[in-house]
């Protein structure tokens, strides 16, 4: 029997969609990554270096940086470093897409959070499967929350309160108890448990194109361990990711040259958070921990009236690049409202990815300021003996810009190439109800509809996106 619904991508936002709609609706679930079963095992909630069948990797057109997603049942909640951080209410007032203000978002985010720290706040949940804790910070992490409380940043307990600004402890989604106590407790962990005997769940099932009855999307041609098949459903929804939903679209006939449905901006509006490491040694091992995002986050705003916010932050290296000193830190610049946008596109050899990041000159400017910022700190720690600094610190230079545009790495946080939006706006890709235009029975539901990157890591956003598409659907 044909499935109500055929759900592409088991990640942050697909296994979130197939959760609201298990039990009312017959739902098949495909993913081209592998499933490492429940429990999790330990690689899952420890390691930051997942085996490599764990990724897609993408390239940057632009520098030949890597641009790794998740790839595997929990997607990039299972690859990521368990940052749960939501976004400012004026992330999504700022979009002006009925449906999608803070007001409405908000009790999408309670519902898929237990939040162990400030549950009894009226923003936040305690029945959702997606753990939300703060861990205590290290000993480096400390002195950096003590020097930006000397530059009046104020303090924060819950970075996750909407408006907080400051310097507190990360929000983490971990697990707080058991066995498994401060693992990386994402949508394989936390989700797919719920829904296992509830849906058709197919892994290492590669989505080959949409099926189109004219305009009227009713399923897709897979490949899976027992060859290829044709997926008839009433519905299809997109959870495939900022890369993997517009590519297939593309495939499929929709896009900026679709012989299905012509839409311009699938593709388009690629946005992405970008970063400059800072890379230090601390002077006793023991003053960090390899616990990438669980200490201090220093959050602010410029005083440019337009709530222009950047992030400084440390974490240990070794985690994530195996051939670092034990000792190494990557103390990261960030902004988190970038005007720089890329975009992505299907060549007959692949796809092209171009970031373009800190290609607007306020990006760029801003990145040297709160480069500058992160040095003054990394001095201050150094003249107190707890790092050494480099010989020659690229961010000494003198044309910090340039040496900026050089350093700039990736958040990975892509996402805005689906554009949710108005039907006659320019760009539009999804409609408010996350359909896509020209289209039926075919929605987007990943970070790729995002029309403006939030102030915040994407992944606990694309888990309330896929929750809503459920609910959309149920309704």
């Amino acid at each position: 029997m044909s499935p109500d619904v055929l759900i592409v991508g088991a990640g942050s936002a697909g296994l979130f969609a197939a959760l609201g709609l298990a039990g009312k609706a017959r739902v098949t679930l495909v993913e081209a990554g592998a499933d490492a079963g429940t429990p999790p095992p330990g690689w899952m909630l420890y390691d930051y270096l997942l085996p490599q069948a764990c990724y897609y990797h993408y390239t940057d057109a632009g520098t030949g940086m890597d641009l790794p997603q998740g790839r595997g049942t929990g997607g990039g909640s299972t690859v990521n470093s368990a940052a749960a951080l939501r976004g400012q209410p004026w992330d999504f007032d700022g979009w002006n897409v009925p449906g999608w203000s803070w007001e409405e978002v908000l009790p999408g985010f309670r519902a898929i959070e237990a939040d162990r720290q400030f549950g009894d706040a009226p923003f936040h949940g305690t029945t959702g499967p997606i753990p939300v804790t703060r861990l205590h910070p290290g000993p480096l992490d400390d002195a950096f929350t003590s020097l930006a409380l000397k530059r009046n940043h104020p303090a924060v307990e819950d970075h996750n309160a909407p408006g907080a600004l400051g310097i507190g402890a990360w929000p983490t989604n971990r697990a707080t108890s058991g066995p498994v106590s401060g693992g990386r407790w994402g949508t394989h962990a936390a989700v797919l448990p719920l829904i296992r005997d509830q849906v058709d769940l197919r892994t290492d099932t590669t989505v080959e194109r949409l099926v189109f009855d004219g305009t009227r999307c009713v399923g897709a041609d897979v490949a899976g361990p027992g060859g290829a098949e044709r997926i008839l459903a009433g519905h299809v929804v997109l959870c495939a990711g900022a890369f993997g939903t517009p590519l297939l679209l593309i495939r499929s006939g929709v896009g900026p040259d679709g012989n299905v449905v012509r839409l311009p901006g699938v593709g388009e509006n690629l946005q992405d958070h970008p970063w400059c490491l800072l890379d230090v040694d601390v002077t006793d091992v023991r003053d960090i921990e390899a616990r990438p995002v669980s200490g201090s986050l220093l959050r602010y705003e410029l005083s440019d009236g337009v709530h222009n916010e950047v992030e400084i932050f440390p974490w240990q290296t070794l985690p994530y690049v195996p051939s670092a000193p034990a000792a190494r830190v990557s103390f990261t610049a960030a902004l988190m409202t970038p005007l720089s946008r890329g975009r992505l596109s299907l060549a007959p050899d692949g796809p092209v990815v171009e970031s373009r990041h800190l290609s607007r000159e306020r990006d760029a400017a801003t990145m040297a300021s709160v480069v500058t910022e992160t040095a003054a700190y990394l001095d201050e720690l150094a003249a107190a003996g707890l790092i050494r600094l480099p010989a020659r610190p690229w961010w000494r230079e003198e044309d910090l810009v340039a040496a900026c545009r050089r350093n700039v790495g990736t958040y990975n946080h892509h996402s805005g190439t689906c554009r949710l939006g108005l039907s006659g706006a320019e760009g539009t890709v999804v409609a408010p109800r996350l359909n896509v235009l020209g289209t039926e029975n075919l929605l987007v539901a990943d970070s790729s509809v995002l029309p403006v990157i939030p102030r915040a890591n994407t992944n606990l956003t694309s888990m309330m996106i896929g929750r809503r598409a459920a609910e959309f659907l149920a309704a």
